[in-house]
């Protein structure tokens, strides 16, 4: 099917991508101590919001093969009843947890690198504070304080949106799960649950550089052919994932109702740990 869309459709494809997440790191975001309920919202609401999105940073000017469901030909799956498929899928799932956790790895070890790098710098012109997150609490808080963040908090979430941006949302959601269990303890640098839930589903995506590199290698072998237009969408589609992002978690701060609002599903923190 690929070879065939229109690049407005591809761009969407590639913008849906990025503004959700896959089921199978549902598990580990929960594990840090982020709430399912949501986590899973998130999900849902990114869709819709991905799709609209993206038909407005890239509208449609091409005749599309794939109007009506009667053009569309869904070739159905290799496997033959429910035990197979289950057991297809848990053996599937097995290097795409290593990978996860290899990613983890190396990013956390990178943004250690550049921490230590910039520390040295900084304290070379005497700002001894000076890192990764330091510099993305002042550059995103302009834009969490248009997402309805408080701005006692948006220097915090800020530096969460950086992490997701230019690292990935694991190390953004780790730091987060800090930040919730700070709250909990009286300890460290906390924010307000909006804000926490604002958060939750702002970093709610694979909207980062890195996942650029993780869509082409997916998708160019699907379509060789599309290789070109594939790549010329790429930073536009992860703008626009980015922004879907965002605008749901606009909805949920504009949701958010402190007064009837149990804070004990924000976090299960005392089931993770």
């Amino acid at each position: 099917m690929l070879k065939d869309m229109t690049k407005s459709e591809l761009h969407a494809v590639m913008t849906g991508g990025f503004a959700t997440i896959a089921g199978s790191v549902l598990g580990a975001y929960i594990a840090f101590g982020i709430s399912a309920s949501h986590l899973l919202s998130a999900s849902v609401m990114s869709a819709p919001a991905a799709l609209a999105i993206a038909k407005l940073f890239y509208p449609e000017t091409e005749k599309s093969r794939f109007k009506t469901m009667e053009e569309i030909d869904l070739p159905k799956g290799e496997q033959r009843n429910v035990i197979e498929a289950a057991s297809y899928g848990a053996a599937t799932a097995i290097p795409l947890a290593l990978n996860i956790a290899g990613n983890l790895i190396a990013f956390i070890a990178i943004l250690a690198l550049l921490n230590g790098i910039l520390g040295y710098l900084g304290g070379l012109v005497g700002v001894d504070e000076l890192s990764f997150e330091f510099i993305c609490s002042y550059v995103f808080a302009p834009l969490a304080f248009l997402m309805g963040v408080q701005w006692k908090d948006c220097r915090l979430v800020a530096e969460l949106l950086g992490l997701k941006t230019f690292l990935n949302e694991f190390v953004a959601y780790e730091r987060l799960a800090e930040i919730i269990q700070n709250r909990e303890t009286g300890e460290g640098d906390t924010i307000s649950v909006r804000s926490e839930i604002i958060a939750t589903y702002a970093l709610c995506g694979f909207s980062n550089v890195g996942s650029i590199g993780i869509q082409l290698g997916g998708l160019t072998p699907m379509a060789p052919s599309r290789a070109g237009d594939l790549a010329s969408v790429a930073l536009r589609a992860l703008i626009a994932g980015s922004i879907a992002c965002f605008t749901t978690a606009c909805i949920a701060g504009l949701l958010y109702d402190e007064a009837n609002y149990d804070a004990s599903v924000v976090s299960i923190n005392s089931t993770s740990t």
